[in-house]
């Protein structure tokens, strides 16, 4: 039987309700989602299933990466890996140059991919007024940042969609 690779997307409207579900399913901040000011979604997509999410929050040339999530049949894949990479590549020559987050278990997988930890007071205090850094994640969790380097040409394309 041949399993296709799910495909990454930039998310739409209509895929929030199904991105919320798997949040909650996996114990991760939704009650802002509708709200969240420059939301941008990456959706991992399998035969119009999504099973897979990756966002940013955008404040300027910095932005809140928002939960990564991917249901669990999928995980254990490397899909968590694909969509950071690609949202990073999206976002390089837009005008973001640092992705910032907040996590509580995945330190350790988003050192892997090149963040930082960082004290939170050096996070920019636009970043600091959202609803994440503000209310929806504990003071124990652990804050990371990642610079990104601007490629010599950019791109005409859109960063991901908005939602």
């Amino acid at each position: 039987m041949l399993c296709l690779q799910p495909a990454i997307r930039p998310g739409q409207s209509a895929d929030l309700a199904a991105v919320t579900a798997l949040l909650k399913g996996a114990g991760l901040p939704t009650d802002d989602l509708a709200s969240a000011s420059d939301l941008h979604l990456w959706v991992l997509d399998t035969e119009g299933d999504v099973v897979g999410a990756i966002g940013i929050e955008r404040f300027g040339a910095n932005a809140l990466l928002r939960s990564l999530v991917i249901a669990p049949a999928f995980q254990r894949r490397g899909l968590g890996n694909r969509l950071v990479a690609q949202l990073e590549q999206d976002v390089q020559g837009k005008g973001v140059e640092q992705l910032i987050l907040l996590t509580e278990t995945a330190e350790s997988f988003f050192r892997r991919n090149g963040y930082e930890v960082i004290e939170r007071r050096h996070v920019p205090e636009e970043v600091t007024q959202s609803a994440e850094f503000r209310s929806l994640c504990p003071a124990s969790a652990v804050c990371m940042a990642k610079a990104l380097n601007q490629p010599v040409s950019r791109r005409n394309s859109d960063v991901g969609a908005s939602v």
